[in-house]
């Protein structure tokens, strides 16, 4: 079967609404020497055709106590994979990766509210800003003319903005942007805070105040149709 991109693949530099998309995030704390298996162990039984959506597992730095993020995205009207797996497979599986981690906090659930479309294959890297969006109206208009007006500096980088509905970290929603590296990162949110753009974008959203920032790298993208 081709792959696509992470959800679906639209023109390049759309922001589109997909509110019927649900994302699942499940934070793990690997133990030392085990990331490379859990990692296989998730490629092994995730790399499969799904309904809708994908399966991700990420490294994560700067989040307390997580060393690694489960996402699993799609549409809650047709979850899942294509093949539905029998009870035995499913607990030999998480009796497996069970061994191998320790307690994490933070998991949650969230609904997308906005994506950007760019190339997920080279952009690996992320940064994830949770935060208390005050006014949340008011924030999305302003947020979707933000992202239009830096298409330019974003090029094939990927924005998303979504609502957490249950767990995180104390939030309200969740935004991120994706890049090369952490260098290329950096070097891309110094160039978005310079721009005109920036600053309109803080005087118009609203008053919102940061939970947490933190990085991932995506080790698999898995979405298979």
């Amino acid at each position: 079967m081709k792959k696509i991109y992470f959800l679906f693949l639209f023109l390049f530099g759309t922001i589109l609404s997909f509110a019927q998309t649900s994302v699942r995030v499940i934070n793990l704390d690997v133990k030392m020497g085990e990331a490379a298996e859990v990692a296989r162990l998730f490629k092994n039984y995730h790399d499969v055709e799904r309904k809708s959506g994908a399966a991700v597992i990420q490294s994560a730095n700067y989040l307390d106590g997580v060393t690694h993020r489960l996402i699993f995205a799609g549409d809650p009207a047709n979850w899942g994979e294509k093949t539905e797996r029998s009870e035995s497979e499913w607990q030999a599986y998480i009796g497996k990766i069970q061994k191998k981690i320790n307690n994490a906090n933070g998991s949650m659930v969230m609904t997308n509210l906005r994506w950007r479309q760019g190339d997920r294959q080279k952009n690996k890297s992320t940064k994830h800003w949770e935060m208390i969006v005050h006014e949340p109206e008011k924030f999305v208009k302003a947020y979707d003319k933000f992202v239009k007006s830096i298409g330019n500096i974003l090029e094939d980088r990927v924005v998303s903005l979504e609502s957490i509905d249950m767990g995180g970290l104390g939030g309200t929603h969740n935004t991120w942007l994706s890049g090369s590296d952490l260098n290329d990162l950096i070097l891309t949110e110094r160039e978005i805070q310079k721009s005109k753009a920036f600053k309109l974008f803080l005087e118009e959203r609203g008053k919102v105040d940061l939970v947490k920032s933190y990085f991932t790298n995506n080790i698999h993208l898995l979405n298979k149709r």
